[in-house]
């Protein structure tokens, strides 16, 4: 009988043996866990708040039942009841700054959950309000202002106060206070650069500390380059009694904001004096394109532009009447206004009028001849013109025996230089009397003579004996004979005595 209760006992050892290892394992599927991290990014020293959920979804109830992170923190929840959940937040402070996974968990009496693998990253304090530019325009002209869009965001789970942005020690844009995960677009107006290049490096600073700065560059243009001034036409080389035509074109900036733009001439006689343009729009410069020359104003800021040979602008015609003799340098001036600076620039235009139609009569040569015949006169006539001569003749002035009467050329191109020769009768003549020729040719319509050419004519006498040839050689000849008769006679004398 007492072996037969050792076997019922060692039996019911055994069953229950087996059967506590089942219990358990059952009891660890019945705990299930959820995990959700509120937010990816944290800043060093702040608490990252996890969210669990913890659901006893067997037939048994839990009891000691405890939220574990592996970085170390615990939270407690006691006895969780069968077929219940309960949600509960779980706060982190030991981590890493970077990147950190986690792993989250449960134990309960006899076992605990699955885990569940979470990550976020945590960065410097001073990071929490990042700042970005969203749109800037690559380039200004001077006088305008400079306008940047930037948006800036509070990362941080909590408000932020004394925000503003600074490039350097001065103060841009002051914020004050951002919410938690607030952001906000601003429109950046700076009015202080310097012409040619500038970087700014704008920081949000705030009362954590400073994020690295966001460097943004942008170029101003010079003002007095926002207009330019291009020579289109002008008259070619001119004479006192025509009248100086030349067209100028005016090519504003589109998007400079230009106002008050006007043309004036300054030297008295341009027709018109100026002209006022106002202020210059897109629509307003939807001109047709215009063949130019050069460039008289405004800085160039390419190779492309000096050298260009169209431009869209407005053309101006001015007309000079009477210039003046020589060079006239006709002068305009350019004014405008460009935001916050006044732009005055002058520049000329040079146009040459000919003193008097240039084409010259020149002797060719020294005038001789014997009394009563026939002399040469050879003269020459250049055209120093840029254009050609018309009707171009020599006639000689006075009671002059010649032959021709009128010496005809014709058309003399520019740079011409061509030959106009007479014979003079000299029975009627004087020795160096003077004779006098003049040159009359037409340019366009318009006919000019010179002022008479004076030449003289060298005559020889003829008939007239010139004692001086006849004299002079036997008395050269007579001295020549005394001064070897007396050497002679003296050596005679000498040989004698000795």
């Amino acid at each position: 009988m007492k072996l037969k209760y050792t076997l019922i006992l060692t039996t019911l050892i055994l069953l229950l043996s087996l059967f506590l290892p089942l219990q358990v394992s059952a009891q660890q599927i019945q705990l299930e866990i959820e995990a959700t991290v509120q937010s990816h990014l944290i800043f060093d020293g702040d608490r990252l708040p996890i969210s669990v959920t913890l659901s006893n979804v067997g037939g048994n109830s839990l009891q000691s039942v405890v939220i574990n992170a592996s970085t170390g923190e615990k939270r407690t929840v006691g006895a969780l009841q069968p077929g219940t959940a309960q949600d509960v937040t779980l706060l982190l402070e030991n981590y890493n700054l970077g990147k950190n996974q986690v792993d989250i968990f449960a134990t309960f009496s006899g076992g605990e959950s699955a885990h569940i693998s979470i990550w976020f990253e945590v960065r410097p304090p001073e990071e929490s309000v990042t700042l970005r530019v969203t749109d800037a325009p690559q380039s200004i002209y001077e006088g305008t202002v400079f306008m940047a869009q930037l948006q800036i965001q509070n990362l941080w789970q909590q408000a932020v106060s004394g925000v503003r942005i600074k490039n350097g020690a001065k103060v841009l844009y002051f914020i004050g206070a951002l919410t938690a995960n607030q952001s906000l677009d601003i429109s950046l107006r700076v009015k202080e650069y310097e012409t040619g290049s500038n970087l700014l490096r704008l920081v949000a600073e705030h009362e954590r500390g400073s994020a690295p700065p966001v460097p943004l560059e942008f170029d101003v243009i010079p003002a007095d380059s926002a207009v330019k001034v291009y020579l289109s036409s002008l008259s070619p080389a001119t004479y006192p009694t025509e009248t100086i035509k030349l067209s100028l074109v005016v090519a504003a900036s589109e998007q400079a904001g230009i106002t008050q733009l006007e043309l004036k001439a300054l030297n008295q006689g341009i027709q018109p004096t100026g002209y006022y343009l106002g202020e210059q729009t897109a629509e307003g410069q939807q001109v047709p394109v215009v063949d130019v020359t050069s460039l008289l104003t405004g800085t160039s800021q390419t190779a492309e532009e000096t050298t260009t040979n169209a431009v869209r602008g407005r053309e101006l015609t001015f007309e000079v009447a009477d210039p003046g003799v020589g060079t006239q340098p006709l002068s305009f001036q350019v004014s405008y206004r460009l935001g916050s600076v006044v732009v005055q620039r002058e520049f000329k235009v040079d146009a040459k009028v000919l003193e008097a139609p240039s084409v010259r009569l020149i002797q060719a040569e020294r005038i001789e001849a014997k009394k009563g015949e026939q002399a040469i006169v050879m003269l020459h006539v250049a055209n120093d013109l840029p254009v050609e001569a018309d009707a171009v003749r020599v006639i000689p002035l006075g009671d002059i025996e010649a032959s021709p009467s009128e010496f005809f050329i014709g058309t003399m191109s520019s740079n011409d230089f061509l030959p106009a020769n007479f014979k003079i009768e000299t029975a009627n003549l004087h020795d160096k009397e003077q004779l006098s020729f003049k040159l009359v040719y037409r340019i366009g319509r318009q006919t000019y003579e010179t002022q008479p050419l004076q030449v003289v004519v060298h005559i020889e006498q003829t008939g007239k004996t010139n004692l001086v040839v006849f004299i002079v050689p036997p008395i050269v000849v007579v001295l020549l004979v005394l001064i070897w008769w007396s050497l002679r006679r003296r050596r005679w004398t000498q040989q004698r005595s000795s």
